[in-house]
């Protein structure tokens, strides 16, 4: 068996950023969505904590709102950007939409938010044209490949 044929699987890779171009357009989408049609809140900030390790920083927020009969409570993660935006507040006026692709965005990072998904859409559109480029190169090779393989040698006699 020709080994060389499962580098078709190559196409696997832009698949894969396709979809991520994909989700991150629906988050912007549903971020847009939530923004305009969602219930106004505020947010009271149960815990927040932001971690720094390294070159690597990130953290979480958990909020709780909602009517006085009915209480909900969500636990967010942050990119640095936004955690520093949210630091000292411990109050957050929110929107939020339940069943939504992103059901809750704070008003405060709000332009951050659609900023970082922007970003997200951009760097995944430019792997997925890299990785579209190295697919259709691999393509090639393996097509050529597999039709060298495929040639019979012939061997005649000559007496």
């Amino acid at each position: 068996m020709n080994r060389t044929k499962y580098l078709y699987l190559i196409w696997l890779l832009p698949a894969t950023f396709l979809f991520l171009t994909l989700h991150q357009t629906a988050v912007y989408y549903g971020i847009i969505d939530t923004y305009k049609n969602g219930s106004s809140f505020t947010a009271e900030v149960v815990d927040f904590e932001v971690k720094q390790i390294a070159t690597q920083t990130s953290g979480y927020i958990v909020l709780r709102f909602g009517d006085e009969g009915e209480k909900v409570q969500r636990k967010l993660s942050l990119p640095v950007e936004m955690a520093s935006q949210l630091k000292s507040i411990r109050v957050v006026p929110i929107r939020y939409q339940p069943e939504n692709f992103q059901e809750i965005v704070m008003m405060p990072t709000y332009k951050t938010q659609k900023n970082l998904v922007w970003t997200n859409i951009a760097m995944a559109v430019l792997a997925l044209l890299i990785a579209i480029t190295v697919a259709v190169i691999a393509h090639r090779f393996v097509k050529n490949k597999v039709k060298s393989d495929q040639k019979e040698i012939e061997f005649e006699r000559i007496d």
